[in-house]
């Protein structure tokens, strides 16, 4: 693994971007994650896929004419070519002031807005950064490199959550586990909030805003080829059913694991005595 010292870098950043893409408790890192997938696959391009998606299957062509679908492409078209222009012009704007702005900048002004004037339409975020001298660092210098790394973020948290993505009854299953998790660390001033109160209605949201929008990537990256609609397809049945049962279940379910960890508690103390 990792032959030349600049795969062994890449090697490593990708193993610690793993890791960390799991805490998703952790709002700045959730919204690292997002903008890497929306650098990685761009709006537009979903669009574009989409609309050949539905042309392919014949959808599109009962519900709207060829005239209609060619005016909104075009549209779209011009409206890529309008923005790509206004961000050029912006980003070469603020690189010029940043590089200028360097106050221990270790080439000259001049060579800097040269430098500046040369990468205008390279704008600084996930792919791209500033080191001190003002010079840009690729921090992808492809885009497939990018792109695996954006997959392979959507897989992890998949992993991370795959109860969620299977039957109705491994979600229920490891729903269980996770709120027994929860409340011994409520119990133990860990977290701050009470996990008994609300889990029903706060599974609902956690599939609403976190669970499908990861299928959607899933499915988006193309990854898993025809397979790729089984993981929204378990997320959205299991959500159906949660509206449906979830009530009754988490009524047991928190009742069953206090009752459980009033036990342990007293197992604990007698064995201490």
């Amino acid at each position: 693994i990792g032959p030349t010292s600049e795969e062994r870098k890449l090697f490593r950043k990708t193993v610690i971007g793993m890791v960390m893409v799991t805490d998703i408790s952790d709002q700045e890192r959730l919204q690292i994650v997002a903008s890497r997938w929306k650098a990685a696959f761009p709006p537009i391009a979903e669009e574009e896929e989409d609309y050949d998606e539905d042309t392919a299957d014949g959808g599109a062509a009962e519900a709207t004419s060829a005239e209609e679908l060619l005016k909104k492409k075009k549209k779209n078209a011009l409206r890529v070519r309008r923005t790509s222009h206004d961000v050029r012009e912006l980003v070469s704007h603020e690189l010029k002031q940043a590089v200028e702005r360097r106050r221990f900048s270790m080439i000259s002004n001049a060579t800097a807005k040269e430098y500046a004037s040369e990468r205008h339409s390279q704008r600084l975020g996930i792919r791209h950064s500033m080191d001190l001298s003002g010079m840009l660092i690729d921090a992808y210098p492809v885009t497939h490199q990018l792109q695996q790394h954006a997959v392979l973020d959507a897989i992890m948290n998949a992993a991370d959550v795959a109860h969620t993505m299977q039957s109705f009854q491994v979600f229920v299953k490891w729903n269980r586990r996770l709120f027994k998790e929860l409340y011994c660390a409520h119990l133990a001033d860990r977290v701050k909030f009470d996990p008994s109160q609300n889990w029903y209605e706060n599974q609902i949201g956690f599939f609403s805003h976190y669970i499908l929008p990861l299928t959607q990537k899933l499915k988006q990256s193309g990854v898993f080829g025809s397979t790729g609609t089984v993981f929204e397809y378990f997320a959205l049945e299991n959500k159906r059913r949660w509206e449906l049962e979830g009530e009754d279940i988490s009524e047991v379910l928190i009742r069953e694991v206090k009752e459980e960890i009033r036990l342990e508690q007293e197992k604990e103390r007698e064995n201490i005595q």
